[in-house]
């Protein structure tokens, strides 16, 4: 069970929504989320990661274009950096928030497993993880080009949220609203950003392989 967020869009100072990851991480829904926090950065050509097996704390000065982050209340596997995300593969980031039930093997987590399936194919992935016992499949990823969420929930759907919002030239998804209008993402939608514009696609049946 976790808390993250993924925005995306012109070069600024992102610290405002680190701050925001641990306010959620403090004092958000289920809170404490403190068994390990991190983030990869984009600015350009350059990509930042950063992990800690250690309860969040408050980062400063984080500049760049994307970001993305993410705080772990563990619910399997062990507490590691291994199994802290975000998980980074070449330029693409994911993180995942749920507990897919016999999905994690060899020490890593069902999310680390979750994460190598999307990038063999989305659809693929989310037809066979219907077929197990889960929470959630609620994921973000981005390659800082693009940003895109996926929302399909089994328990908790109050806790299991994701919101998304197009601001200022930003655009950013969050497990909890911050400031300024919001819009909650539905079962089963993949909510996709890419060229400053925002589509979204039901998975009822058929997912769309648009990632």
């Amino acid at each position: 069970m976790c808390r993250m967020f993924l925005t995306i869009g012109n070069y600024g100072d992102l610290t405002p929504y680190m701050d925001f990851l641990y306010d959620m991480a403090n004092e958000g829904k289920h809170a404490p989320h403190h068994d390990g926090f991190g983030y990869v950065l984009y600015l350009q050509n350059e990509i930042t990661a950063y992990k800690s097996v250690d309860q969040i704390r408050k980062v400063n000065g984080i500049y760049g274009t994307t970001l993305i982050a993410h705080a772990r209340k563990k619910s399997s596997s062990t507490k590691s950096i291994i199994n802290t995300q975000p998980f980074l593969s070449d330029n693409v980031s994911f993180a995942h928030n749920g507990t897919i039930k016999g999905l994690g093997k060899k020490g890593r987590s069902d999310s680390y497993h979750y994460f190598k399936m999307v990038l063999k194919g989305l659809p693929s992935a989310i037809t066979k993880i219907r077929e197990m016992e889960f929470t959630s499949m609620n994921f973000i990823i981005t390659d800082g080009t693009y940003g895109a969420a996926y929302r399909e929930v089994r328990k908790e759907p109050g806790y299991y949220s994701l919101f998304y919002k197009i601001e200022d030239d930003r655009f950013t998804v969050s497990t909890e609203a911050m400031g300024g209008k919001w819009y909650e993402i539905e079962d089963k939608t993949l909510v996709v950003y890419r060229n400053g514009r925002v589509n979204e696609y039901k998975a009822d049946e058929v997912v769309p392989g648009v990632i």
